[in-house]
């Protein structure tokens, strides 16, 4: 397209707002001034980046290569400088390899604790050069943040986070590598771009604690690499790796909590203490004494000496907020005292950390302040540390254990130097134990005031730890005589051992805690209680079929079933008997009634209330085959018979006649003849409509039936 030089449709508009006019064809056409349109399409090079051999040394093959190119790449910097401001945003936003440029260099720099070695070159030219590239793409990095470079080119606050952030311009690797390139050199500046990005976009502040929870890992990924190490044998090449590693991570912590505020409450809130304590006593010191071993004038020693630094700068610089807000005087005071003791009484674990810790700061004034700030606090967590961080004692302790340890000592702003043993004379080391006794009465004094201080200047004479002189003081001044008189026994009385004196009686060795009592089986007959032996309670079956086999249960219940046993032998004849008998059958049931002179015989009852008295006092004839005695069930034919009659006798009070089954010999009879027989016509047909039609009548009396039958004794229960 055709385009002449744009112009602004209105000044004094934000980027995000701007339009620009572009004629074609004489056509006036507005273009958002932050365009693809707008950007450079110029190619920009990419920083070439030097390499470090496995000495330590900055290395640089071919100069005239490196300078050619690094040449053009300053004029790439400078020309992306000097674009107008919306080329300029279009060109990174558009423009991959823009970014890219300034991105290589970021990850390709010289690490600040390698700055002296570059120096150090024969090539002077080459120093300068590269401070001229590192120059040029911190104007470019800092140009990403301005959010007004003049009343015509600006942008609002809230379209420049979402364009840092959406199109991936700054991202929180990029501002690590920032913090590590630029942080002492240009703190100020470098404290600006993060504290800038950090109140614009909140999301930046989320990526960022994921990227120190990342930091955090790392420290522990060394230390297993450093294990892994220490059990194959240390090289060359890993030396390399952890200690530039090791000094990286600690570096970058550390200028990070030095510079932002921000960052240093956020690593506070992670607890970031603890992981840097235990990453310098367990890989820093570890890795230290191998690679000292293998080689004592290596260079990556004085590297990790100055990765401990770093570790103790980032460690106070951390801890140094909760101080802040005790003499602050905010509302948290309390919490901020007992967080203070809290990190201090973990670190404990790390004996070597809080040595050098409490060797480089004072921890006295940070007590002073947790004290005086807030009195409230708990007093034994505070006398503890005070004393774990006493200078005076670890001073005292030192000397008198200095021919087992080796120390190291600390310069003001300079690195760790080599440890050394150190050894003094006899009489210091008196001096020393003087004082210390004296250091552990005072202490013993302020514990247990009411004590006679001779009776505790004897004890303490006698045993060098606090401990011990605690404890026989404790278990010996419950005789007011001693406390009076200051005699303490040598020694504490411990009772004998019964089980011992028995071993020298009787040669029996002590073989567990029964030995020689009444229930030692190895020297008494009978013991006292039962012994058991294997599964299961004494006197209790010991198998299956020991269990199934036992019929105690049943002996025990035998006299209840003998209360049921009581039979009477009677007459069959004895009318006595029968008119009892009856009598009793009246009486348990209502439907069912013996008439004399047939035991047998079933009287229908309902039939008699039925018919209103008319049949009343009419015994039922007695069967053709009558029995004896009562049957075990009644005949179902009699019981059969008997229904029929009801039906009919309840259809004839009814309808006033006979009902159609009976007159016409079993109309709706489905029976029929028996099997084998053959059938009638009709009952086919009653057969046929009964099957049609059992579907329209319910059919919910089975139950009933079911119970009427089991009643009757029609089927069995």
């Amino acid at each position: 397209m055709a385009n002449k030089a744009p112009t602004k449709m209105r000044d004094n508009q934000p980027l995000n707002k701007q339009k620009l006019t572009v004629v074609e064809n004489n056509v006036k056409i507005p273009v958002a001034a932050l365009h693809a349109n707008w950007k450079d399409p110029r190619f920009f090079t990419k920083y070439t980046c030097f390499t470090v051999d496995l000495e330590g040394n900055i290395k640089l093959e071919n100069y005239n290569q490196w300078r050619n190119e690094t040449t053009w790449f300053i004029k790439d910097m400078k020309h992306l400088l000097g674009l107008e401001y919306h080329i300029f945003w279009s060109t990174i936003v558009h423009n991959p390899s823009a970014l890219e440029s300034v991105l290589s260099f970021v990850q390709n720099a010289v690490p600040m604790y390698l700055m002296p070695e570059l120096d150090s070159l024969e090539k002077q030219q080459t120093f300068s050069l590269y401070l001229d590239v590192r120059a040029y793409v911190f104007r470019v990095i800092c140009r990403f943040t301005v959010v007004k470079e003049n009343p015509d080119s600006w942008v609002e606050t809230e379209y420049l986070a979402t364009l840092l952030y959406k199109h991936f311009i700054v991202t929180v690797p990029f501002m690590l590598d920032i913090i590590a390139i630029y942080g002492r050199d240009n703190q100020q500046e470098v404290s600006r771009i993060v504290e800038l990005i950090l109140d614009i976009q909140p999301k930046y502040q989320q990526d960022f604690r994921q990227g120190l929870s990342y930091l955090i890992s790392v420290f522990t990924v060394i230390q297993n690499r450093c294990e892994s190490e220490l059990l194959e044998g240390i090289t060359k090449a890993a030396q390399k790796d952890l200690a530039l590693y090791a000094h990286d991570c600690a570096y970058t912590l550390n200028v990070m909590v030095e510079i932002s505020p921000t960052l240093r409450r956020m690593c506070a809130d992670m607890s970031c203490e603890f992981a840097i304590s235990n990453f310098y006593d367990n890989a820093v010191l570890v890795l230290y004494k191998k690679i000292q071993e293998v080689n004592e004038k290596s260079i990556y020693l004085g590297l990790l000496n100055d990765t401990r630094v770093e570790l103790l700068e980032a460690f106070r610089s951390i801890v140094t907020i909760q101080l802040d807000k005790i003499l602050s005087g905010s509302g948290d005071s309390l919490l901020a005292a007992d967080k203070f003791i809290s990190i201090l009484t973990e670190c404990l674990a790390n004996n070597v950390f809080v040595s050098d810790y409490k060797r480089r700061y004072d921890t006295e004034e940070d007590l002073q302040i947790v004290h005086s700030g807030y009195k409230s606090v708990d007093r034994v967590k505070f006398d503890f540390i005070r004393k774990a961080y006493s200078t005076v004692e670890h001073n005292a302790v030192e000397q008198r254990e200095q021919s087992d340890k080796q120390l190291v000592e600390f310069e003001a702003g300079t690195s760790i130097g080599t440890p050394q043993i150190v050894h003094d004379s006899d009489e210091t080391t008196d001096n020393v134990s003087e004082q210390q006794k004296q250091h552990n009465l005072q202490t013993i004094m302020d514990l247990l005031p009411h004590l006679d201080i001779d009776l505790v200047r004897t004890v303490v004479d006698r045993y060098d730890n606090v401990e011990e002189a605690i404890s026989v003081l404790l278990e010996q001044t419950h005789s007011v005589e001693d406390q009076l008189t200051g005699q303490v026994e040598s020694e504490v009385n411990i009772p004998n051992d019964p089980l011992d004196e028995f071993y020298l009686k009787t040669g029996i060795d002590r073989l567990n805690i029964y030995d020689g009592d009444e229930f030692d089986v190895m020297v008494n007959d009978k013991v006292k209680g039962t012994i058991k032996k294997g599964k299961g309670k004494p006197g209790e079956p010991k198998t299956l079929n020991e269990l199934l086999d036992d019929k105690s249960h049943v002996r025990q219940m035998r006299h209840i079933y003998r209360q049921f046993d009581m039979i009477a032998d009677f007459d069959p004849d004895d009318d006595e008997y029968d008119d009892s008998f009856e009598a009793m059958t009246e009486s348990e049931s209502r439907h069912v009634k013996l008439a004399k002179g047939a035991r047998n015989e079933l009287v229908d009852d309902g039939l008699d209330e039925d018919s209103d008295g008319e049949n009343e006092g009419e015994t039922v004839e007695p069967d053709a085959n009558p029995n004896t005695g009562l049957s075990f069930c009644e005949n179902p034919e009699i019981a059969r018979q008997r229904y029929e009659e009801k039906l009919h006798s309840k259809y004839l009070r009814r309808h006033g006649t006979v009902a159609p089954s009976a007159k016409n010999g079993q109309s709706g009879d489905v029976r029929g003849k028996p099997k084998g027989q053959g059938q009638d016509a009709k009952v086919l047909q009653n057969r046929k409509n009964k099957n049609e039609n059992k579907s329209s009548v319910a059919n919910h009396n089975r139950k009933q039936g079911a119970t009427y039958k089991r009643n009757r004794g029609m089927m069995p229960s």
